[in-house]
């Protein structure tokens, strides 16, 4: 079909002669916005065509043509539809008629469609009645429709909310309870003032009770919508949502006795769990009580005497090491020619050297260093001096395999291996203060070396075996305080220690590495100290657990994130000595040298004793375990137990 507007006049000629349909669509006592003819295919519904017929914006009532023209394809018989919208062709529809028609096969024939609406006020706006309403609420005054000015005079001059839309006017719902809040299931007031007793909010869910209105929280835990929301005692409380305990045990919130807050209550009972600390394969850190998802590594059963050593657990075998090994209560028992006490003074050392260090590693091997540039190898009982490594040697670190590394007071490193035979290699670090300590950490050829000087330096070396270059010395950080020692059981958990200046006082310090996805590292709480000075040394046993000593006898032990004072070295002579040098096996086994004494302390978790009285002063203190320590000092002295 072809439809085409052809008039809005009577005197319109006729289409030509092709099978034609002229519809008048008629229209009165309103004025279409948008007037609109559609034509369907009643035998094929999908044949559609709409077209907007021209109207005379001035004309209330008016006859409009539109021709129809065959086209191949369509059927003759047609669904013809006119309609018209208020306003715009976006607007209501307010008038519409539908007839069926049959395009002659030649010449033309009429159809007559007739809409009626009524706008009898002339607005623009027709009247809400009838099967198709307009919008206007009075359609006998031109001043009231839609769009109109709203004004307190007590009409709906738009046709929208009665007055409650105009300055001043609103909706009011009754507030029987006085909390600022209607009934919203009363029948509301539409005016510019309000009644008396009347609120312009509704919501209220019990007008009866002024505790209870729209917004606010849940007052108690009380079995009730405080808050008209639809939910009883939800937010905050959430009474009934699903929880897990602190122990991670299923459960739900539940009112506490007091009603002012929840707590998640479970049927289930946790059970304890355990984790290995110090790397032994054996757990007895209680890890808390858990119903599920326990910490990583947890295991149900206890069966480690002691967290702090790897070297006592349920399953060990008792060796003579001063150690309770097989967690039955007694150290030591039952071994034929145990003898704690027996150390052996090594022969053949130069009594001119002053070892201020001493690095054991393997099967009784190790290295010795100290002031004038003498370093020395250790292989059993055969000492083999080094014939010249200048330096004043005060720290050293050892691989497995036996590559020593030293560190210098004047801030020089070197290493070698006990096959070289040329004159060390210095490899000047950063700074020029005195390297005070150092550990290392071995991953195949590479070692990644750190170490801490008197500046506050904290130093790392990468160094790689065979490489035909290395790496430089690189500063990670400086703290400005003294540092004496640093040692951990990877560069994750490394500690180190030394003192930092208050007002002209030393007061211990310990330095932590940062935690991952950091660079900075952290001061540690070491809480309130019965004195000042130095920490001098520190054992890192796990990454939970570490031993840290000092000035006036200081033990420092530290468990989790927490630090504690243990008791004090004092001689026998009661005076209090100054610890200088510590090797820890467990918190129930840790060596120390001190100030003002030849001896080797050992403290087993309660009290201190002498382990061993050498001949000299000792300076330097190491072990690779609990059955193979080596201290060496002043004279040339060499002193090791390996029971």
């Amino acid at each position: 079909m072809a439809l085409t507007s052809v008039s809005g006049c009577r005197k319109q000629e006729d289409p030509p002669e092709a099978g034609a349909l002229r519809v008048l669509v008629s229209y009165a006592t309103f004025r279409p916005a948008c007037l609109t003819l559609t034509v369907t295919d009643e035998q094929d519904p999908s044949r559609t065509e709409s077209t907007d017929v021209r109207v005379d914006p001035e004309a209330r009532s008016d006859i409009r043509t539109v021709a129809i023209l065959g086209r191949e394809g369509w059927s003759r018989n047609l669904r013809l539809v006119a309609s018209a919208n208020e306003r715009s062709c976006n607007g209501p529809v307010v008038a519409r008629q539908e007839v069926t028609a049959q395009v002659p096969e030649v010449g033309t024939a009429d159809v007559q469609l007739a809409l009626r609406a009524l706008d009898l006020d002339d607005d623009g706006y027709v009247d809400a009645e009838g099967q198709y309403p307009g919008s206007d609420c009075d359609d006998a005054d031109p001043a009231i429709h839609p769009g109109a000015t709203e004004v307190c005079d007590g009409v709906d001059n738009n046709c929208v909310n009665g007055e409650a839309d105009a300055p001043g006017g609103a909706t009011y719902y009754l507030d029987a309870d006085g909390d600022g809040f209607g009934d919203p299931l009363a029948l509301p007031n539409l005016s510019c003032n309000p009644p008396p007793g009347y609120v312009q909010e509704g919501g209220d869910c019990n007008d009866q009770d002024a505790n209870v209105f729209p917004r606010s929280e849940e007052l108690v835990c009380d079995g009730r919508d405080d808050n008209c929301d639809g939910a009883i005692d939800n937010a905050p409380f959430d009474v009934g949502a699903v929880c897990r305990t602190a122990q991670n045990c299923d459960g739900n919130k539940q009112c506490t006795a007091d009603q002012a807050s929840t707590e998640c209550v479970s049927a289930l009972v946790p059970q304890e769990w355990f984790v290995d600390e110090d790397g032994d394969g054996h757990a007895g850190t209680s890890a808390g009580f858990w119903c599920a998802d326990p910490p990583v590594g947890a295991v149900a059963e206890n069966t480690d005497c002691d967290e702090s050593s790897r070297f006592a657990s349920s399953t060990a075998t008792e060796v003579c090491d001063r150690l309770d090994n097989d967690c039955d209560g007694e150290v030591d028992e039952g071994l034929t020619g145990c003898d704690p006490g027996a150390w052996t003074v090594a022969a053949g050392t130069p009594p001119s050297a002053v070892w201020r260090a001493v690095a054991p590693y393997g099967a009784n091997k190790g290295w010795l260093a100290g002031d004038g540039g003498q370093v020395a190898h250790v292989d059993g009982d055969t000492l083999s001096l080094v014939a010249s490594c200048a330096g004043a040697w005060s720290s050293a670190w050892t691989t497995s395999t036996g590559r020593v590394f030293l560190g210098s007071s004047a801030g020089v490193l070197t290493t070698r291996l006990p096959t070289d035979t040329g004159a060390c290699a210095p490899v000047q670090g950063p700074g020029e203060a005195g390297l005070n300590g150092m550990v290392g950490f071995e991953d195949g050829g590479r070692v990644t070396l750190f170490a801490v000087d008197s500046a506050g330096r904290i130093i790392r070396w990468v160094y790689e075996e065979g490489a035909p270059t290395q790496a430089e010395p690189e500063l990670i950080v400086q703290v400005f305080d003294n540092l004496r020692s640093i040692n951990g059981t990877s560069p994750e958990t490394l500690l180190a220690v030394g003192a930092t200046n208050v007002s002209g006082v030393n007061q211990p310090v310990i330095w932590r590495a940062p935690a991952p996805g950091s660079t900075e590292w952290t001061r540690e709480d070491l809480g309130t100290l019965p004195s000042g000075g130095f920490l001098y040394d520190i054992d890192v046993l796990s990454p939970t657990r570490a031993v840290a000593v000092g000035d006036s006898g200081l033990l420092l032990e530290r468990s989790g994130t927490t630090w504690s004072v243990k008791p004090q070295l004092t001689l026998p002579s009661n005076l209090t000595a100054d610890i200088r040098r510590v090797v820890a096996f467990g918190s129930k086994a840790v060596y120390a040298v001190s100030s003002g004494t030849d001896d080797i302390h050992f403290f087993n978790g309660e009290t201190w004793t002498i382990a061993s009285t050498p001949p000299s002063t000792i300076f330097g203190l190491e072990g690779t375990g609990p059955t193979d320590l080596w201290a060496a000092g002043s004279d040339g002295v060499l002193v090791r137990w390996r029971p």
